[in-house]
């Protein structure tokens, strides 16, 4: 785990981490009271994850990306290189991550930047979350979508 530059990985009580976890980010990573992490997850850029979740193995959630449309005609790296010469650095494709309490991230699931996902979420292994989720619903899929809610 390693928070680089200004940022900072704020574990709260109780917090669990298994081995192999990766945390890494200029921000800042919040993670909630008796929340565990288990194995091989990776967790990146900022994100917030709320009290009491459930992190499977081999969970991905990142708040940043690649820039691969900003300059179209110009490779990955360089559009990155552009940016940074521009900006200083590549924040401005930060897009943060937050989770709710009491979720349950099945085994691979990946959530990409900007999502939001509501208290008591479920999602399914090796499920794509693309799209910010309601409170207690129960998603699946690539990309994630409803399958249900944890009260019906």
């Amino acid at each position: 785990m390693r928070a680089i530059s200004s940022g900072e990985v704020y574990l709260s009580n109780s917090v669990w981490l298994a081995s192999d976890v990766e945390m890494e980010t200029f921000s800042r990573i919040n993670i909630g009271e008796g929340t565990t992490i288990q194995r091989r997850s990776t967790i990146n850029g900022t994100v917030e994850i709320g009290r009491s979740c459930i992190i499977a193995p081999n969970v991905f959630i990142s708040s940043g990306t690649h820039p691969f449309r900003v300059y179209p005609e110009k490779t990955i790296r360089e559009q990155e290189r552009i940016i940074i010469e521009k900006e200083g650095d590549l924040s401005s494709l930060d897009r943060p991550v937050v989770i709710g309490d009491d979720c349950w991230l099945g085994v691979n699931v990946v959530i990409c930047p900007g999502v939001s996902i509501g208290k008591g979420v479920v999602v399914g292994a090796n499920s794509v979350v693309v799209n910010d989720i309601p409170d207690n619903t129960v998603v699946a899929g690539v990309p994630a979508k409803s399958v249900g809610s944890r009260f019906t």
